[in-house]
C-alpha cells in the first residue's frame, strides 16, 4: 500500500530574499535538530513547490504536528531573520492551493504563458488533463459565491467557428 501524505502551505517572512535550496537545508537541519534522525525519516518531508515567498512541503499524514513544531524552530535562512508560517494543510495540492494559497497557483500558470482569450472568458491554463481544463479567471467576479478559483472548461468549449481554433494564444 502506497503510504498516505499530507500537504502543508507555508509562508515565509523572511528580511532578505529566500533560496529553494537554503530554505530546504535550514528546515531539514531544524527536523533533525529537534527530532532526530529516526524522527526525521518518519516525517517523510519534502518541499513540493516553492516561490520565494509561499511553498507547499509534503509530509506523513500522521506526523503533522512534527512537521508543523519543525518549521517553526526555523529562525534563520540564508544568514537572514526568517520565520515560517503554517497557511494551513490539505490531502491534495491543489485543494491547497485553492484554500490557502491561490498567488501560487497562478504563479504556475502564468509561468507557462498559456493564457484563453476569447469573448466572454479570459485568464490563464492552470492545469490540463486530456479534454478538461482548469482556468484562473482574470476577472476575478466569475469565480464569487464558489468554493474554487478556477473555472473548469473542456476543449469542446473552445471550439470557435475554424476547425482548429481552440482559443488559446499559443495554439494549444
Amino acid at each position: 500500500m502506497r503510504p498516505r501524505r499530507r500537504y502543508m502551505a507555508f509562508l515565509v517572512e523572511c528580511e532578505g530574499s529566500v533560496g529553494e535550496r537554503d530554505l530546504l537545508w535550514e528546515i531539514y537541519s531544524a527536523q533533525a535538530s529537534l527530532l532526530g534522525d529516526i524522527g526525521s525519516s518518519k516525517n517523510r518531508l519534502k518541499l513540493i513547490r516553492f516561490d520565494g515567498r509561499y511553498g507547499i512541503l509534503r509530509c506523513s499524514h500522521i506526523r503533522i504536528r512534527e512537521c508543523r513544531s519543525a518549521l517553526a524552530c526555523v529562525y534563520a535562512v540564508g544568514g537572514f531573520r526568517a520565520s515560517l508560517i503554517v497557511l494551513g494543510t490539505s490531502g491534495t495540492i491543489r485543494a491547497l492551493t485553492e484554500k490557502y494559497i491561490p498567488e501560487l497557483g497562478r504563479l504556475g500558470a502564468e509561468s507557462d504563458h498559456r493564457r484563453i482569450e476569447i469573448e466572454e472568458v479570459t485568464g490563464s491554463i492552470a492545469r490540463i488533463r486530456g479534454e478538461e481544463i482548469d482556468l484562473t479567471p482574470d476577472n476575478q467576479d466569475m469565480t464569487k459565491g464558489s468554493d474554487t478559483r478556477y473555472l473548469g472548461l473542456t476543449s469542446f468549449d473552445l471550439d470557435g467557428e475554424y476547425d482548429y481554433a481552440d482559443g488559446t494564444s499559443d495554439g494549444l
